[in-house]
């Protein structure tokens, strides 16, 4: 069920039932327990994490990224970490009651750190509702967790799209430029995976990757 990304990090994939992508959850191994980020519900997901030792808590991206994250909740009893941008009454919506709220300055289980993705678009765009704000989350390992922001793509020819490359065909540009910038902006000089919650993660050669596409898109 779960495909090695690093050492102590593993993926897990299923497609959207309500839509044509792909949904791809993570799982960081810490000690004797688990820490997952944007978890997809999948056939026999709770009975594998239970032979991991267990579930000791859930980091949501987004509001968007709610997925399997109540049912794992409350199988393990564990909290769900909310960014604080976050909209709460999807997340109430979604059922989900064990949740703390997160921003920058949160010390986050398995030694994620919290880095804030405003999207915002120019002139027409009301700066009070940006055009994605979600958390990127940069493991001790080198990589980064990313919602919407980015994702990896299986195409040789671009291997990295910016929202919403991926998500909608044709892709408005505008927005796939600013997605990038913001990413290209907020992203450490020292991670090189992306762990990608939707679309294929990008190992070892991520920099690389931005700037190539970040070149071909001026």
């Amino acid at each position: 069920m779960f495909t090695p990304v690093q050492p102590k990090v593993w993926r897990w994939e299923t497609p959207d039932p309500e839509d044509h992508w792909v949904m791809v959850g993570h799982l960081i191994q810490e000690d004797d327990h688990v820490v997952l980020v944007d978890p997809p519900m999948v056939p026999k997901l709770t009975e594998a994490l239970m032979v991991l030792g267990g579930v000791s808590a859930i980091v949501l991206t987004t509001h968007d990224h709610t997925r399997g994250s109540r049912h794992v909740s409350e199988v393990f009893s564990c909290p769900v970490y909310i960014p604080t941008q976050a909209n709460v009454e999807r997340i109430t919506q979604a059922g989900i009651k064990n949740m703390l709220l997160y921003d920058e300055s949160t010390m986050l289980p398995a030694g994620l750190r919290a880095c804030r993705c405003r999207v915002e678009l120019p002139m027409w765009q009301d700066p009070s509702h940006p055009y994605l704000d979600e958390m990127m989350l940069v493991t001790p390992t080198g990589a980064v967790a990313c919602g919407d922001i980015v994702m990896g793509s299986a195409d040789a020819d671009c291997r990295l799209y910016g929202c919403p490359e991926g998500l909608n065909d044709p892709a408005d540009l505008q927005k796939v430029f600013a997605s990038l910038n913001t990413f290209k902006r907020v992203l450490p000089s020292a991670v090189h995976t992306l762990l990608a919650s939707h679309g294929v993660d990008i190992v070892g050669d991520l920099q690389s990757q931005l700037q190539l596409r970040m070149a071909n898109l001026n």
